[in-house]
């Protein structure tokens, strides 16, 4: 385990050091996670007795949720990324494409949506048994921008044989998604995630034919483009998030959606995990609203992310590792 220890000391360095990855770098990152008083509910670690090698000995199996991704929903040209060098590039790079906002129009709210690996967690996560995070990209996996005005529109989707056969019966599709929204309705699940930032895909005219439901709690999954109507912002927003992760694992092809994964609230308000296409009432219980703008005093803006299940098989004395890489890494990030 020495390796371990060289790897706590390395901690107090850095973290002393002032170079641990804060708020001060004017992005969110792994600690804007750590940081939320659902983090150990949200990592959810489990540790039971196991057996390994041959002969066979006594071992541990571990078992727990790392943070995948952030989703963000912002208003044109916003970001909770700003100092991101390739976010930088791709945002200034993308000043003729059409303007997107929250309208509040009647009950239709319109945003951008963008996705990115959580930044730092890779770090984080590697000095945990099963480690799982993602590597760092620096950059938007996917983003609306690079739509066109397919996210104007919606047209990339209007020949979506899903939404063809759901739109003949718009209330049997409310129905549905009701029903649904005890267990949830995840979108699309898979993707080849082939590992690079978002680029233009505007000539895409149509979207391949897409495994995501139809009909959730949420509201209706398609056409994926950025306008909403519904009955509040925050469940706007919601729909807006599931529409951008579908299309960055079947349009974008870089984001990794897996089955059972949780989603979280960051901002406007810390929440606790939730299955993706859960009723909103229930997620009012899980703190997913707009309280936390009380005190920010923004007015628009969402920040989710979602958290993978890991599991795999260690020596004993990686328990008490565990835990302690932990404790120093929420010391860590509770102290910037």
């Amino acid at each position: 385990m020495r390796s371990h220890l060289s790897a706590l000391i390395l901690l107090a360095v850095i973290t002393l050091g002032g170079l641990m990855p804060s708020a001060s770098f004017g992005f969110a990152n792994i600690c804007s996670i750590v940081k939320t008083p659902d983090f150990n509910g949200c990592l959810n670690l489990q540790v039971s007795p196991s057996m390994c090698g041959f002969p066979p000995r006594p071992c541990v199996h571990f078992s727990y949720n790392v943070p995948q991704h952030f989703t963000e929903v912002v208003d044109t040209k916003e970001t909770f990324f700003t100092g991101l060098p390739g976010v930088e590039i791709q945002l200034n790079a993308n000043k003729e494409l059409l303007p997107i906002g929250s309208e509040e129009d009647e009950g239709s709210f319109s945003f951008h949506g963008h996705t990115i690996n959580v930044p730092f967690a890779a770090w984080a996560f590697s000095q945990m048994p099963c480690q799982g995070a993602q590597w760092d990209r620096f950059c938007f996996s996917s983003m609306s921008e690079h739509l066109g005005d397919l996210w104007k529109t919606g047209e990339g989707d209007r020949w979506q044989p899903r939404h063809l056969a759901w739109s003949l019966s718009p209330k049997a599709c409310l129905i549905k998604g009701a029903v649904s929204g005890a267990s949830g309705s995840p979108s699309s699940v898979g993707g080849a995630n082939v590992g690079s930032c978002s680029f233009d895909r505007s000539w895409m005219r149509r979207f391949p034919p897409s495994s995501a439901p139809v009909c959730t709690a949420w509201g209706v999954h398609f056409p994926r483009y950025g306008t909403v109507n519904t009955s509040d912002q925050t469940t706007a927003s919601l729909i807006i998030a599931s529409r951008m992760n579908s299309l960055g694992s079947e349009v974008f092809q870089s984001v990794s959606n897996h089955v059972g994964q949780k989603w979280q609230m960051i901002y406007p308000q810390s929440s606790s995990c939730f299955k993706e296409g859960q009723n909103i009432g229930l997620l009012r219980l899980k703190r997913v609203s707009e309280y936390g703008r009380l005190t920010s005093g923004k007015r628009k803006n969402y920040l989710y992310t979602t958290w993978k299940r890991v599991s795999c098989t260690r020596d004993i004395p990686w328990i008490g590792w565990t835990y302690a890489w932990l404790s120093a890494l929420q010391g860590a990030c509770q102290s910037i």
